[in-house]
């Protein structure tokens, strides 16, 4: 590996465990696994009743994933259940009033961490730090579609 590439490694490998750590504090707050979590937290920024089969299109996940992860919520009340009234095969997920508040104080957790390392990062770099991460994310994902083939 060249340096540039350690470099770079060895800032993402941190990146990832920092990352990680976001994820630890949304569970914390659900006392749930990362799916769950994520299920959650969509269902609170679509504010729609929702169908099985597009949560499992969201995070990436088969049908019966979904129904279990909705099962723990259902079982939590922060999701419920409505069948739909034009296909008995088709459910939806509704989250509850218990279930936003829990993600709304997730999600301002995530603020509350962002805001203070913007105060530790100078101002004059923030944007620096922005335009390098998209850069690198659109990069990334350039590779991953060029790596990985549809099915």
């Amino acid at each position: 590996m060249t340096n540039s590439v350690e470099k770079l490694h060895g800032l993402i490998t941190r990146l990832q465990v920092v990352m990680s750590e976001i994820d630890y504090t949304q569970k914390a707050c659900l006392q749930a696994g990362k799916m769950e979590c994520a299920l959650l937290n969509y269902l609170f920024k679509v504010d729609i009743p929702t169908n099985m089969n597009e949560l499992a299109r969201v995070l990436n996940v088969s049908h019966s994933r979904v129904t279990r992860i909705m099962d723990n919520l259902v079982l939590k009340s922060l999701v419920i259940r409505k069948p739909s009234e034009d296909d008995r095969r088709c459910w939806y997920a509704i989250i509850t009033d218990k279930g936003k508040k829990i993600a709304k104080n997730s999600q301002q957790t995530i603020v509350n961490h962002q805001e203070k390392i913007s105060k530790i990062i100078p101002e004059k770099e923030i944007e620096n730090v922005i335009t390098s991460l998209k850069k690198y994310v659109d990069a990334y994902e350039k590779v991953l579609k060029e790596t990985y083939v549809e099915i």
